[in-house]
């Protein structure tokens, strides 16, 4: 018995070899607040996970004829998984919306579902403030569900 509690007490914690992972996708947003208009956009996305829960973000967000969206850029954080079907992340992001040049800061939380091969599912929540001055800074609050590919 002492031998056993002696091998549990030596054996360090296991990590599993994080390979490089991450996903690209395009789809649909719904811009519940802030939408100066119409509330249906497109939106494009692309992460990067190099060997860790931590990555970087790229995204063209509530974008359409119309506007010309916001772009971001940020870091994203696997918050919870259960690889390789379902991933939940967390992001924060900086940036400017392409209609006004007003700087941007957000993030919010997304859901990457599998499910078929490397084909997937994002539902993504975040909340956008677009900071120019105290009468025309404003808040965007979207969704968006994506067709994404994941490695």
């Amino acid at each position: 018995m002492k031998a056993v509690v002696v091998a549990f007490a030596l054996a360090g914690t296991a990590h599993a070899d994080r390979p490089v992972h991450g996903s690209a996708g395009i789809g649909g947003a719904f811009v519940a607040i802030g939408s100066r208009g119409d509330r249906l956009r497109g939106e494009a996305m692309l992460e990067l996970k190099p060997r860790s829960r931590f990555g970087g973000l790229l995204a063209w967000r509530t974008f359409d004829q119309t506007h010309d969206g916001i772009v971001m850029a940020g870091v994203i954080f696997e918050a919870a998984a259960a690889r390789p079907r379902l991933v939940i992340d967390l992001h924060g992001e900086l940036g400017f919306d392409l209609d006004t040049r007003d700087p941007a800061v957000g993030g919010g939380i997304r859901t990457t579902l599998g499910v078929i091969g490397p084909l997937g599912v994002a539902l993504d929540a975040g909340l956008y403030a677009m900071l120019d001055d105290l009468e025309t800074s404003r808040l965007q609050l979207a969704t968006s569900a994506l067709v994404v590919a994941r490695w």
